[in-house]
């Protein structure tokens, strides 16, 4: 019999695991699947093995901060209600950029529903992602803030995890993609217009070489860390 989580996966074309990652856009589902996919041909390891999923909250508008708090509401219901009638046991976590959307709905969606549990449930994009040691919330955000509060403040996207020589390649032949640099503690945030994002995923997928995406590899491990899956094994 299919669960209530399957059915509504089926209808938005995701394919949910048992261990489920919800980002905002596709971007950064494409950027994750290309370091999965390079990580698995330079060293034989599936970061997308043991029911490990990503999907993105929606398609452009339906996307976003307001697209995970949406669909992280639904899917962690629905997931209950299948518990309980005792089918396949899924988790569901949010990822949320490290912006002011991002924070400001990432804590919004822990004040809507008590269940919900900050670095738990929700976590946001850091330079390093700590290992839990086993243990996530307070303590893993405790954790998070010290190892990353040399660049405290500093925004972070998934783009920013690219190295400058890839970036910096992509801004020179693509003049008026970056509408700005922020620099904090040896760390580079960049914004770049909405054509320009799409482009730069493209020169990504074109041209990265695996140690291009180990900082994205990384990001993945520790996804898995939180989600009590094998990472240790896996990391580069």
């Amino acid at each position: 019999m299919i669960g209530l989580v399957e059915r509504y996966a089926n209808g938005k074309g995701w394919n949910v695991g048992t261990a489920n990652v919800l980002v905002e856009g596709t971007s950064d589902v494409r950027y994750l699947r290309l370091a999965r996919d390079l990580w698995q041909r330079e060293s034989n390891h599936d970061l997308f093995d043991s029911g490990f999923a990503v999907f993105e909250a929606g398609l452009k508008d339906d996307g976003g901060v307001q697209g995970v708090v949406r669909e992280l509401q639904a899917l962690r219901q629905m997931a209950s209600q299948d518990a309980a009638s005792l089918m396949t046991e899924r988790k569901f976590v949010g990822l949320f950029d490290n912006d002011h959307a991002g924070r400001k709905h990432a804590r919004m969606l822990c004040e809507m529903d008590f269940r919900v549990k900050y670095y738990r449930d929700v976590f946001l994009l850091h330079p390093v992602m700590p290992a839990s040691n086993g243990v996530v919330g307070p303590e893993l955000q405790r954790q998070a803030e010290a190892q990353n509060g040399s660049c405290a403040g500093l925004d972070w996207e998934i783009e920013d995890y690219l190295p400058e020589d890839l970036i910096q390649g992509f801004c020179n032949s693509n003049p008026g993609a970056l509408i700005r640099e922020q620099r904090m503690a040896g760390r580079v945030h960049r914004e770049f217009t909405r054509v320009g994002k799409g482009r730069l995923q493209r020169h990504v997928a074109e041209e990265s070489l695996v140690e291009d995406m180990i900082e994205i590899i990384r990001l993945i491990c520790a996804l898995r860390d939180y989600l009590g899956l094998e990472h240790k094994s896996m990391r580069p």
